[in-house]
């Protein structure tokens, strides 16, 4: 009679069995490090994609400050610009006022009458003149105020006034009016 030893063969299938379980193990735990090792790149990647982005975004945004300062600055300018057109066009506008008062001063100014000064603060006129008489003096007024350029004509001050070498009474008188716009 034969005898088999079954023991054995239960003790070779144990070790057989265990390397495979051993080579099963070792099979999956490489097949998760290299998954982890996937994904580690993956993320990797991503983040230097994600990091060049940022950078990129950054430069595009620092340009875009510089172009939104340049604007600003013309803004400016562009504000500057348009004061100094507004005080031409105001210039240019009342260039001729100067010329018409002094022409209505003229034209309602008595024959008995002289001005000596004219001093124009604002839009305040200051008149100082000599005239033969208070009724001369009264006249101008009067035309002054129908005047459209002259407006809140007043009498300051007459005095009378007699030069050296003259027998002649002068009135010395100061009026003040304002100039309509």
């Amino acid at each position: 009679m034969i005898r088999i030893n079954l023991l054995m063969a239960r003790a070779v299938r144990r070790r057989v069995g265990l390397r495979r379980e051993i080579s099963i193990f070792v099979f999956v735990l490489v097949l998760v490090f290299l998954l982890i090792g996937l994904v580690q790149w993956v993320y990797v990647n991503q983040s230097r994609a994600l990091q060049s982005q940022i950078s990129d975004r950054k430069v595009k945004l620092e340009k875009l400050r510089a172009q939104k300062r340049q604007i600003e600055q013309h803004k400016v300018d562009m504000k500057v610009l348009e004061k100094k057109l507004a005080i031409i066009t105001e210039l240019k506008k009342n260039k001729a006022r100067p010329v018409r008062i002094l022409d209505e001063l003229s034209t309602h100014m008595p024959d008995k009458m002289c001005l000596r000064s004219l001093k124009k603060k604002g839009a305040q006129l200051e008149l100082e003149g000599w005239a033969l008489s208070d009724e001369v003096i009264a006249n101008f007024m009067t035309s002054l105020q129908r005047s459209k350029y002259f407006g809140g004509v007043e009498l300051i001050v007459t005095e009378r006034f007699k030069p050296e070498g003259t027998n002649i009474n002068i009135k010395k008188f100061t009026i003040t009016s304002t100039v309509v716009q």
